[in-house]
């Protein structure tokens, strides 16, 4: 984990090394976070909802684009809040990033409209049209899944409200033996949407 609240050692461009956060392995790859982010596109001012926020790794991405940017992370594991909480401390300035303790299969909790929401797992269509109709106008929807119900349920938003869709695969070269190969990540679904 680094510390860097300022962005004055690593930058403001996304796509930060997993090893700058704390997290328990299930964090949405630098990779794959920085394709987010170009969805996302965080402008200064604007609010981001991170839902399963996890890490908190789309969140800090998005704070650390312009001091004036906010995050709210919500999260159902208390491990997984602290790491999120952990991260806002070393990664984004003081009062940038707000981590909620939910389960959001209970419904959204009560939060200001956000111009961004980001979910990185566990999306259902009842909370992809919550979070639709909570948005702002311009407001922009991202959700990424690597299973086959989260494959089905954005090709089923994909056909319903439009967007984009598209699957991401990543590759990295890793050690076989003394040689040297491929190692494949998980495919990521990922679609977005403009209100």
């Amino acid at each position: 984990m680094t510390t860097d609240s300022d962005t004055s050692l690593l930058g403001r461009a996304p796509g930060l090394g997993e090893e700058h956060f704390a997290h328990d392995g299930l964090i949405t790859k630098h990779a794959i976070r920085a394709v987010a982010m170009a969805a996302l596109r965080p402008m200064p001012g604007q609010l981001l909802w991170d839902l399963g926020t996890g890490a908190g790794s789309v969140a800090v991405e998005w704070c650390r684009t312009d001091p004036t940017c906010r995050a709210i992370g919500v999260e159902r594991r208390l491990d997984r809040a602290s790491n999120a909480r952990a991260n806002a401390e070393a990664l984004t300035l003081p009062g940038q990033f707000e981590v909620v303790d939910a389960d959001l299969t209970g419904g959204l909790p009560e939060l200001p409209p956000p111009d961004a929401v980001f979910i990185g797992g566990g999306a259902t269509m009842e909370l992809a049209t919550a979070c639709r109709d909570a948005l702002r106008t311009g407001g922009r929807l991202v959700i990424h899944g690597v299973t086959i119900e989260a494959e089905t349920l954005v090709a089923q938003l994909h056909a319903d409200w439009g967007g984009e869709l598209m699957r991401l695969s990543v590759e990295t070269a890793d050690r076989i033996g003394r040689l040297h190969g491929w190692k494949p990540a998980r495919t990521v679904v990922a679609w977005s949407w403009s209100k």
